[in-house]
Formats: C-alpha cells, sequence, structure tokens
C-alpha cells in the first residue's frame, strides 16, 4: 500500500521522518516498560527530547493568529494540557474551548542555567490567541542531560541564575507559569531538583507571580536510582507545583523486542511476555505515591501518534524486526482512508493496522478517539487532575479527538454506582451480591495501607454499609480458579483506611459507624486477575447494647425519649428476619437531642 510516512534512519542513530498528514515525527520514544540489560541506568531518550533534536536548527514554524474566539462549549472540568511545540503553527486548528493549559515547547537551556535556543519565543501570537480563549500558557524549558541537570541544581549560585532567566523569560512573552523538563536524572540529583523547584516556587511569588503555575514533565515510569529512591520525589515536589505530567508513551519504542501500543493501557497473559509496565500500572503507582490530595495534579500524557514497525508476522504481539518510524494521528487516517484495515487488540484497548509489503509484515500501533476514550475513563477512574498531549497539531485537520476531548471533559463525570463516589448500599443483612470485576465501575483503590505492597489496583466493587450499634461483621468472597478478588474493609474511602484485608474471609469487631468493602481485583505477575464473584456479609450486634429506632414526630425542638431497642439485633428487624440498618446519621441526631435535653 501506499505509505503516509518516509523515514530515513542514520548509523548513529539519528532519525529524520516527514509525514505527508502532520507534523515531523522523530523517535524512540522515552522510557520502555523496562530497560533492556545495555541501557539500565540510561534509558533511551523522550520523544520530547527526540523530536526537539530532529528540529534543531529550523526556524520557528510562522503562526498567524486565528479568527478572534467566540466559543460556547462548556469548559473542561479536569486539566487539558497540551504540548505546543514551535515547529507547527496552525492556531486555527486547536480548538481551544477544550484545552486548560498551553505548554509552549521549548527554551533549551544548559548547565549554567543559560539560554541556548530559545526558538522564536516570545511568541506573542500564540499567546494571545491562547488567553483571548482563557487558556493558560505555560513555557516550557528544557534540559537533558542527567549531568548538567545535577550540576544545574545542586550548585546555589546555578539554581538562582537559571530561576531568574526563567522568570524574566515568562514576563517576556506573558506567559502564566514554567513547564520544566528536565530529562534523564542520575543518581544524586532527587533532592536537589526538589530544592530548585521549592526555590522557583518562592522566587515566584517574590517577584509577585502567585498564580503561576509550575509543571513537571515526568517518565511513565519513576525509576529507581542505585540508593533505591526514585527520582522524582514525589510527595516533596506536589506541594510546590500545579500539574505533574507524566509522559504515558513510550511503553513500546523503536527499540522493543515486539511491535506493541505506545500508549498501551492494560496488559493480559498473552502481552505479559512483551512488557509488564502499562497505563493501569503506571496510575496506580503514581497515584499511591501522591496520595489523595495529590492526586489532582496528576496529568497523564497521551500520544496523538503511534509506531510502525516491520514484523514477523501480523499477529499481536508481533516480533518486530525493525522500526520504520513514528506516525502522527493525521497519518493514520490518511492511511486507513486510502485502505488500511483497522483492527482493534481489546486486551491493550488500542488500535492498529498491517499489511504487506516486498513480502514483508507492517505494523502500525497508534490511538484514535476510542482506545483514548478508555484511557480517560482510567483517568477518571484514579481520580486524577486531567489528560496531556503530545503534541498539538498532530491530529489536523480532523476533529474525532477534540470532539471527544469536549464530551469526556465538559461535564462532570458521572457517579457510576459501585465506585468510590457511589459505593452500593448495603441496605440489609444478611447480604448477598454476585457481581464480576471485569466491567467493574471503580480502579481508585491500589496499594491499600493494610497490606501496602500487595498489587491490587484492577477494578473494583465498593459497598457501603452503616451500623448504628456495635458488634461482629464477617464478610467473606468466593472466586473461581481464574479469578482473585479480595475483600477490603475501611473506615473511610482512603487506601490508608483500611482496617483489614481477607483472600477469601474478613472478620471484624467494629463500633457504631460507617464502614466500606472493596471488593478488588489481584495483580498476578503484573495482570490482574479480574472475574466473577459471590459476596456474603453477615453481622451480629453485641449483646446488650442499645439501638435507636427513628424519633417520633418532634414539636417546638422538644422531644420525648425515642423507643430503645436492646435485643442485640441490628436497629431493627423486618417481617423476614433480616436486620435493617438505619444511617449512622440518625444516630448522631439522636445523641444531640439527648444531650440537648440534658
Amino acid at each position: 500500500m501506499r505509505r503516509a510516512v518516509a523515514v530515513v534512519i542514520a548509523a548513529t542513530g539519528a532519525l529524520g521522518l516527514g509525514l505527508s498528514s502532520g507534523p515531523a515525527l522523530a523517535g524512540p520514544d522515552h522510557e520502555p516498560a523496562a530497560p533492556p540489560p545495555a541501557l539500565v541506568g540510561a534509558p533511551p531518550p523522550s520523544i520530547h527530547q527526540l523530536e526537539l533534536e530532529a528540529h534543531r536548527g529550523e526556524p520557528p514554524a510562522v503562526r498567524v493568529a486565528p479568527p478572534p474566539y467566540h466559543g460556547t462549549a462548556a469548559r473542561p472540568q479536569r486539566i487539558v494540557y497540551g504540548y505546543y511545540p514551535y515547529w507547527v503553527a496552525d492556531l486555527a486548528s486547536i480548538r481551544w474551548s477544550a484545552l486548560t493549559h498551553l505548554a509552549w515547547f521549548s527554551i533549551e537551556i544548559d548547565g549554567r542555567g543559560a539560554v541556548t535556543a530559545a526558538h522564536g519565543w516570545p511568541d506573542r501570537t500564540t499567546v494571545d490567541a491562547a488567553h483571548a480563549a482563557g487558556v493558560r500558557v505555560d513555557l516550557t524549558f528544557t534540559l537533558f542531560s542527567g549531568a548538567d541537570i545535577l550540576a544545574l541544581t545542586r550548585d546555589p549560585a546555578r539554581r538562582a541564575t537559571t530561576i531568574t532567566t526563567m522568570i524574566d523569560r515568562m514576563e517576556a512573552g506573558n506567559a502564566d507559569g514554567i513547564s520544566i523538563d528536565f530529562e534523564g536524572l542520575i543518581d544524586g540529583t532527587r533532592d536537589h531538583f526538589t530544592t530548585f523547584i521549592t526555590e522557583l516556587r518562592a522566587a515566584l511569588t517574590a517577584r509577585g507571580h502567585q498564580a503561576a503555575q509550575i509543571s513537571i514533565a515526568g517518565p511513565s515510569v519513576n525509576w529507581a536510582g542505585a540508593d533505591g529512591k526514585p527520582e522524582f520525589d514525589l510527595p516533596a515536589l506536589l506541594p510546590q507545583i500545579d500539574v505533574f505530567f507524566i509522559m504515558g508513551y513510550g511503553y513500546f519504542w523503536s527499540g522493543s523486542a515486539n511491535a506493541g501500543p505506545i500508549g498501551i493501557l492494560d496488559v493480559d497473559r498473552t502481552w505479559r511476555a512483551a512488557t509488564g509496565w502499562s497505563m493501569e500500572r503506571t496510575l496506580a503507582d503514581f497515584a499511591s505515591e501522591a496520595g489523595p490530595a495529590g492526586r489532582a495534579k496528576i496529568v497523564h500524557g497521551i500520544p496523538y501518534y503511534g509506531r510502525e514497525w516491520i514484523t514477523a508476522d501480523d499477529g499481536a504481539p508481533a516480533r518486530a524486526s525493525s522500526h520504520v518510524g513514528a506516525v502522527t494521528y493525521s497519518a493514520s487516517v490518511a492511511d486507513l482512508t486510502a485502505g488500511a484495515t483497522r483492527r482493534w487488540d481489546a486486551a491493550t484497548g488500542s488500535p492498529w493496522y498491517a499489511w504487506q509489503a516486498s513480502g514483508a509484515w507492517h505494523q502500525v500501533w497508534y490511538d484514535d478517539a476510542e482506545s483514548l476514550a478508555l484511557k480517560y475513563r482510567m483517568i477518571d477512574d484514579q481520580g486524577l487532575g486531567g489528560a496531556g498531549i503530545w503534541a498539538l497539531n498532530y491530529d489536523k485537520p480532523h476533529a474525532a479527538l477534540w470532539d471527544l476531548l469536549e464530551t469526556t471533559f465538559g461535564a462532570p463525570p458521572p457517579a457510576r454506582e459501585g465506585s468510590r463516589a457511589a459505593p452500593v448500599p448495603i441496605a440489609s443483612l444478611p447480604f448477598h451480591d454476585e457481581r464480576t470485576t471485569v466491567d467493574a465501575p471503580g480502579r481508585w483503590f491500589n496499594y491499600y495501607g493494610c497490606a501496602p505492597t500487595t498489587p491490587e489496583y484492577g477494578r473494583e466493587w465498593v459497598y457501603r454499609v452503616e451500623l448504628c450499634q456495635p458488634g461482629h461483621l464477617a464478610a467473606t468472597i468466593a472466586d473461581d480458579s481464574a479469578t482473585d478478588v479480595d475483600l477490603h474493609l475501611l473506615s473511610a474511602l482512603d487506601e490508608d483506611a483500611c482496617l483489614a484485608r481477607g483472600d477469601t474471609a474478613i472478620d471484624a469487631d467494629l463500633a457504631a459507624g460507617t464502614y466500606y468493602l472493596v471488593a478488588d481485583s489481584y495483580v498476578k505477575d503484573l495482570v490482574t486477575s479480574e472475574g466473577p464473584f459471590a459476596l456474603e456479609v453477615t453481622f451480629a450486634a453485641t449483646p446488650g447494647t442499645a439501638c435507636p429506632v427513628a424519633p417520633p414526630d418532634c414539636d417546638g425542638g422538644g422531644c420525648d425519649d425515642p423507643p430503645i431497642e436492646d435485643a442485640g439485633g441490628c436497629c431493627s428487624t423486618g417481617g423476614d428476619g433480616r436486620a435493617s440498618l438505619l444511617p449512622l446519621a440518625l444516630v448522631a441526631l439522636l445523641a444531640r437531642r439527648r444531650r440537648r435535653r440534658a
């Protein structure tokens, strides 16, 4: 078939890629799912770096002011953060109503904090267009040498020079914030980098930019160094920044042994042989490290591009004999229009297509509206701050991805019953329920405080039980041999509020209160063990304890003492002998009334 991609690969590894539909790309992508032995400690450079190098020496694209903005669509309810490289130019193709942040990419600096390339900044045309639509502009600063990053961040004088330069440039171009894209951190940099970000925040405040935002571009895996510590100290960084942008692409890259989705959603047993990392595992790790409040600052970046490999066959996953190049979304659409047949891999949530040319199989894995909708759903499930894009204009002139952003983030997401936002109420006891986690509505809980090293970031069902008197709660869960759904008892909707965990059963003596049971899918060998389960819950009240019933009508604020059941049942018993649960709010109400009467 006629290809939309022409590729030239030099012996040195430099790559130039021209596309007939969309801007040029170059790669390999950033960190692989697990660095091959020869690359441990030095993962391949990110697509941010490779594209910047591929376009080095090019003049900045000439940008023409778009028509006046008259958007009427609802603004995004989450962060939508798009990188805008200096080599792309079509401001009119950006649907501003679907965007919250534009990251102008980029100003290059060296290890002393000096600007080595400004690439056309200040760019008032782009900034004015964004501001007219209510979109923030972050000015991106790039440094891709681990040695230079360490030299800069550990030296107080260099840090001060760099910070002054950054703020001066931000002010000169009327940007709203600063984006830090420092990649390839080496051992010994972690704490110095945190100090640098802390000082940057303080300097912005001192210069009157209290509303300025700071974002950091980070890898899809927060790799640990020789000291065992992750390269980014996320708990220390998050209080100082507004966005931590995960570069969620590069799970399959130019050096991969297999062809596959660069932004892979999930893995099953078949794909496990090709990779152990996926968006699901990445978000579970980052979300748990960030904590409940910090999740709102996590933005997961998704690719508006894919990759082409020459493969052994047209199966999935297929062994890759060589990498051809990167393919923008626009180029993929052109291929499909020209006759390529779109396929769908349900295990990874990814579209792809394949063809034979001169006896060799070619595969292209990319993302489209269907696969991105699944990724956006996972962002919502994990309670993250939003989605990011590498890169704007890579989809022009097509509207599908913009339409998806507007429909997904233009309104608050629905609260799906059985998720953390809307637990299934256990209205009476004993309780029996049968479901499957294959289509469970939630995926928020990952690593529980009562078992912090046990991975349980698969799909989950959340139940709420309200006990109006103390007693003994027993819960059991049964599943089949191909499924491993575990049970967790929580005092609040937080991983650290875990009171007990059981593979098959939980027994707990509890005070009156509201509790949650989570049926969550265990992750075995990096694959979630989702499937059907049956849940049984019983409760025996502590004998002799008082349990309130509904109060009589009150007149003028005075109430007679309500009758009290003192029989050991849970509040009241229906005609079928099942205990019904009065809300804990009623217990609090009765307690307040008693205090007033006293």
